[in-house]
C-alpha cells in the first residue's frame, strides 16, 4: 500500500515538474518572437534614419546656401539601435518626433530652393528618388511596428510583454 502511494505521489511530482517546465519554455519562446519582432522594426527605423543622412548630404549639394544659412541639428538622425527588450518609451518618442521635425525642416529648405540650371540634375533626381525611397522605408516600419504591437498586446503574450517589459513601438508619421 504504502508503494502504491509513492508511485503515485511520484508521478504527481513528475507531472508537475513538466507542466512547469513547459510553461517556462513558453515564456522563452514568447520572449525570444518579441525580441526578433522588436528587432525588424529596429531595423526598420535604422534604414529610415539612414536614408534621412543621405537626403541632407543630397541636400546640401543642391543647394548649399540655403543650409549655409539654416543651422541643421544633424547629430538627431544618427542611427540608435534600440533593444526591443530595454527600451524607454519617453527617449524613442523624442528621438522620432527630433527626426520627424527635422525632417519637416529639411523638406522645407528643398522646397523653398530652386534647382538651378548650373546645379547638377543627377543629384536632384537622386533627391527626388530618395523622398520615395523614405517613404516606402516608413511604410516598412509601420509593417513591422504593427506586427510587433499586435503580437506584445494578444492574449497571454501581453501578460508576458508586461512582465518582461516589452513597451509599443512608436509610429512614425507617414506624410
Amino acid at each position: 500500500m504504502r508503494k502504491i502511494i509513492i508511485k503515485r505521489t511520484l508521478w504527481i511530482y513528475c507531472l508537475i515538474i513538466i507542466l512547469v517546465g513547459t510553461g517556462f519554455l513558453s515564456v522563452i519562446d514568447t520572449k525570444n518572437k518579441i525580441i526578433h519582432k522588436g528587432e525588424l522594426a529596429d531595423k526598420a527605423f535604422e534604414q529610415i534614419c539612414f536614408s534621412y543622412k543621405k537626403r541632407l548630404s543630397l541636400a546640401k549639394q543642391v543647394f548649399p546656401d540655403t543650409f549655409k544659412l539654416e543651422k541643421v541639428t544633424v547629430p538627431a538622425i544618427q542611427p540608435v539601435s534600440f533593444f526591443s527588450d530595454t527600451n524607454n518609451e519617453n527617449s524613442i518618442y523624442d528621438y522620432v518626433k527630433t527626426n520627424m521635425h527635422f525632417q519637416r525642416k529639411l523638406d522645407s529648405m528643398i522646397m523653398t530652393g530652386s534647382i538651378t540650371e548650373e546645379s547638377n540634375e543627377l543629384i536632384a533626381v537622386k533627391l527626388r528618388n530618395n523622398a520615395k525611397e523614405i517613404y516606402e522605408l516608413k511604410k516598412e516600419y509601420h509593417k513591422y511596428a504593427k506586427d510587433y504591437n499586435t503580437f506584445i498586446k494578444q492574449f497571454p503574450r501581453n501578460y508576458y510583454a508586461n512582465i518582461l517589459n516589452f513597451e509599443p513601438k512608436i509610429y512614425y508619421d507617414i506624410d
